[in-house]
């Protein structure tokens, strides 16, 4: 053949070739991007606050299978992996054309041990493409696709991705997911043997997986040898850590903790991925330890389920998260969250109705409130032991979780009212505001122990809600003032009085730990509330069946309260915080004053004893008292002069309280001293405090029918008085004795009531009457 013609072909031989290096080098030009994990379902992994692992749950595909950087994968991981999968990875484009020769005479030409040349990014191409490489055109197509990935990543993107995809056994998918499952770590804190023997599963993920016996066996088997190489190449490294045996874990072993938070994350849309919560994991072990102790001890009690829930009060994050007490006891529908369930609150909700009526200047702790039958139009409250103890402080009041005060105190609400006031907190409430009425502080509704929480973190958050977090790293948050610092402090500092329960017992398990805290206890016995402040911390506790059935135990005091003090007491003391958390601020407008022990007012010059008390200057009703009052006696007859004549008279002290507190005084057993009667000739007038009038409300209708055709008029007096006088549009009705009714024949229509005491004090009222046949 001449020369010309053997030149003209081979000439046209390598256009061929070169011709279809142009083409290819085209189309990855103009090829466009691909996404390296376009249909990439990640699990979802969980870990505590020191980063351990609360839960590992599937992803929506049934796998095991997490995303992970390349700079959390530990160096030792990535250099084994390139060393024994892929020594030229940062050398080649893809496809290394020496391994691809080397092979191809090793195992074609040579006819000997068959030998691979897939590179991390062939490995790379087929598990994200799906391709079947077993066939020749497959292996065309994965030779392609790792060309393909080159040219739009950079070497370190493609091996980040290789372990993100590299098959680890099983349903076990990424060094993530493999080093969890397998070590229980993260990927980032692998050993160097467990690196190796990482580095060798993907190979052959079928035998050597160490979810069975026989993979364990195969892998320990390849690792011995790929151990030998490695000290052969690494003369430096330390063969006796490098040779010990190494204990796999299995899917099973996967910690399931704090489950009912990490089910209501997911029911919030937490799905996939790497969450990092600010859950105490040390903690929450201990807390749940102490509740299962403590709910043994009072099993013969009925007591067998309960909610615990602990937060950071600084910042809201959630610090221990139990929803019952034990998840997976079907007996006591365990895997109902009591933590996000709604339950009523009892009298968990009190403080903040005497927290507003002291924002709103209605009192002050030590304002006096009387603890007397009431009644609402058809409400009509009574106390949980069925007894009314007359006139008590404020404080005492709400610490001894009195009923008939505190719905006095949200009948005087306005602007917001107590349930306008917690839609503003977020509390949910379905139904209008009549629906709920004056029983809404005695827990009249549903809350769960979520809204709880957030209410009481107001009281030490200067009056500030904010929502509950559960990231390890605090976001910050929009807060919502929805009371003033100080009516917040001042209820925190009464809350902080409440004596605890069983003193002895408890005393020894947290000495000298100040506490604010309020127990509930729902109608019929079926929860049992206890919820305190103390240092950074805020913590719910709650007792009860999910089914609702009632337990004459399920008491807050006696059955919340002692757990609430057991678990406070496995928090480490933080004094800087609890000095901080009861110490006014300088910028708080409190003060303190001494004010008269028996009224609750500022003492006057006959008041026997004064304590010191808070008040909020401009606000706070505070007022001369009057009850203790000097008043002109004869000195031979020991009657009452109409003036003060010394030496025919002297001045003694003696207490006037409404008419009444006098009955309720007189009920209980409590004798006053006397005031003596009137000599004859004198007569009492402008002094003393005006009448009340009870019956009738303002702004009720009265309905009266055949049989009932008469209305009640009642006022309580001052304590002076002795007589009120009844009027009906100017005309005299009759008179009555202080607090005892005085029945009116009404007819239909508006009339104007009014009550003057013998004092010359007076009060009126507009009422509207109905008839009905």
């Amino acid at each position: 053949m001449p020369l010309t013609k053997v030149r003209r072909w081979l000439g046209r031989l390598l256009l061929v070739p070169l011709a279809a290096l142009l083409l290819a080098v085209l189309l990855l030009v103009c090829s466009r991007k691909p996404s390296l994990y376009p249909h990439y379902a990640e699990a979802s992994a969980y870990f505590a606050a020191d980063g351990s692992l609360l839960s590992l749950r599937l992803a929506a595909d049934q796998r095991y299978r997490l995303k992970l950087p390349l700079s959390d994968i530990a160096p030792e991981l990535i250099q084994a992996t390139l060393w024994y999968e892929d020594r030229r990875f940062y050398q080649h484009i893809g496809v290394d054309l020496q391994a691809v020769a080397r092979a191809f005479w090793q195992s074609v030409l040579k006819n000997g041990r068959r030998q691979g040349a897939s590179t991390l990014t062939m490995q790379l191409a087929r598990l994200r493409f799906g391709l079947n490489s077993s066939s020749f055109s497959g292996k065309l197509q994965q030779l392609a696709y790792a060309l393909y990935l080159e040219w739009h990543y950079d070497k370190d993107e493609l091996l980040e991705a290789y372990f993100n995809y590299a098959p680890y056994g099983g349903n076990i998918e990424g060094v993530a997911a493999a080093s969890l499952i397998y070590f229980g770590k993260q990927a980032k804190a692998l050993t160097q043997a467990e690196a190796l023997a990482l580095t060798l599963i993907p190979q052959n993920p079928n035998q050597r997986s160490p979810l069975s016996q026989q993979g364990r066996q195969q892998l320990e088997l390849a690792r011995q040898r790929l151990t030998a190489q490695w000290l052969a190449q690494h003369p430096t490294a330390r063969e006796a850590l490098l040779t010990l045996p190494l204990q796999y874990k299995s899917r099973t072993d996967l910690p399931y903790k704090v489950p009912h938070l990490l089910n209501h994350l997911q029911g919030e849309g937490q799905r996939g991925g790497r969450f990092y919560t600010s859950i105490d994991a040390a903690l929450q072990q201990r807390i749940e330890q102490q509740l299962s102790r403590y709910l043994g001890r009072h099993r013969d009690k009925g007591l067998v389920n309960a909610s615990v829930l602990l937060v950071k009060r600084s910042s809201l994050q959630i610090t221990a998260y139990l929803g019952s007490a034990d998840f997976n006891n079907a007996d006591i529908a365990g895997q109902v969250d009591g933590v996000s369930a709604l339950r009523s609150p009892g009298s968990a909700l009190k403080p903040f109705v005497y927290a507003l009526a002291m924002q709103q200047g209605h009192i002050h702790p030590q304002s006096l409130l009387s603890d007397l039958p009431r009644r609402y139009g058809s409400f009509n409250p009574e106390n949980f032991d069925r007894q009314f103890v007359g006139p008590l402080s404020a404080t005492e009041a709400l610490i001894n979780s009195r009923n008939v005060p505190a719905v006095q105190l949200q009948a005087k609400l306005s602007e917001p009212d107590f349930y306008h006031w917690l839609k503003q907190a977020q509390v949910p409430l379905p139904q209008a505001a009549d629906h709920y009425g004056l029983a809404l502080v005695l827990g009249g509704m549903e809350i769960s122990m979520q809204q709880l929480v957030q209410l009481y973190a107001m009281l030490g958050n200067g009056g500030n809600w904010q929502p509950l977090q559960w990231q390890a790293e605090a976001a910050t948050q929009p807060v919502q003032p929805l009371l003033t610092a100080e009516a917040a402090f001042l209820t925190l500092d009464m809350l902080r009085q409440h004596p605890r329960p069983q003193p002895g017992l408890i005393s020894q398990l947290s000495p000298g730990r100040p506490v604010a805290w309020k127990t509930g206890t729902s109608y019929a016995f079926r929860d049992a509330w206890a919820i305190g402040l103390s240092g950074d911390y805020v913590l719910a506790v709650w007792l009860g069946n999910f089914d609702g059935s009632a337990n004459a135990n399920l008491v807050g005091r006696t059955a919340a309260g002692p757990l609430l003090f057991e678990l406070f007491s496995l928090l480490q003391p933080d004094l800087q915080a609890e000095q901080q958390l009861f110490t006014p601020a300088a910028a708080l407008n409190v003060k303190q004053v001494l004010l008269c022990s028996r009224s609750g007012d500022l003492p006057n010059k006959h008041c026997p004893q004064s304590r010191p008390g808070w008040f909020i200057p401009g606000v706070s009703p505070v007022r001369l008292s009057e009850v203790h009052r000097a008043v002109p006696v004869y000195v031979d007859s020991g009657l009452r002069a109409c003036q003060h004549t010394p030496p025919q008279t002297e001045l003694k002290v003696f207490e006037f309280w409404p008419s009444d507190i006098q009955q309720a005084f007189s009920r209980a057993g409590i004798m006053l001293q006397q005031v003596p009667a009137m000599a004859a000739g004198c007569l009492q007038s402008g002094q003393g405090q005006p009448p009340v009038i009870r019956l009738p409300q303002p702004g009720l209708q009265y309905q009266l029918d055949k049989q009932q055709n008469s209305l009640p008029l009642l006022a309580t007096l001052d304590g002076a008085a002795k007589t009120a006088y009844w009027f009906v549009d100017n005309r005299f009705i009759g008179a009555a004795r202080p607090d005892e009714p005085l029945l009116w024949q009404a007819q239909a229509g508006q009339f104007h009531i009014k009550v003057v005491d013998d004092l010359g004090n007076a009060a009126d009222v507009v009422t509207a009457v109905t008839t009905v046949n």
